[in-house]
């Protein structure tokens, strides 16, 4: 499943937080969160959109830390306008 994750530390262009794509096998995103509980590292596949079209191609694996997590989404959830 795919996640939108964005933690509490600078980008590498200097932007207060770091916003990820990351995919992990978990199920939900209840799933997501009791598997990063259990370990100090969860090892996720790192995504990046394309400068030329709306596709995303992986840029490979990375081992990701709970303690910088500021908030996690389930990525491509839209909010519906009323």
């Amino acid at each position: 499943m795919r996640f939108l994750v964005t933690l509490n530390m600078p980008s590498y262009s200097g932007h207060q937080v770091h916003q990820m794509n990351v995919e992990h096998d978990s199920n939900s995103l209840d799933e997501f969160i009791d598997t990063l509980m259990k370990e100090d590292f969860v090892i996720v596949e790192e995504f990046y959109k394309s400068q030329h079209s709306d596709e995303y191609y992986s840029r490979g694996f990375v081992a990701l830390n709970h303690r910088y997590l500021g908030k996690i989404k389930v990525f491509g959830d839209k909010v519906k306008s009323e």
